[in-house]
């Protein structure tokens, strides 16, 4: 319920309905995630020119999707000695050839949680 009340405080277009209108609905846990991005090149210029991939299809094209992608995110080490890495370039071993343009998105202690619970990444 409670990721159904969450889903429903963002506004989504939908449509159009049978007079050929678009118009607002609330979120439903089925909705896409809109891209942050309006166009490829605004991603690539985020990303220090990678186009970053919708990671939603990689769950269903890679064996063990969602352990891929928690280990993707969680990741990120320093990089070991010998590895060189251009500007821009981040190292994490479960990414293919270690160096990866997206930056890290997760970290320890970014979230206060009110139970007292330890603010990990996972």
């Amino acid at each position: 319920l409670e990721a159904k009340a969450e889903a429903e405080q963002i506004t989504v277009k939908d449509g159009p309905d049978d007079a050929g209108n678009y118009f607002d609905r609330p979120g439903k846990l089925s909705d896409y995630f809109p891209s942050p991005y309006p166009n490829e090149e605004a991603a690539r210029a985020a990303n220090n020119g990678a186009y970053p991939p919708d990671l939603s299809y990689i769950v269903s094209a890679r064996k063990g999707g969602e352990d891929y992608i928690f280990s993707l995110l969680t990741g990120y080490h320093d990089a070991p000695a010998g590895v060189v890495l251009r500007d821009g370039q981040y190292f994490n071993p479960y990414f293919p050839g270690g160096a990866i343009s997206m930056a890290q998105v997760l970290y320890n202690e970014v979230i206060e949680y009110e139970d007292g619970t330890p603010p990990t990444q996972s």
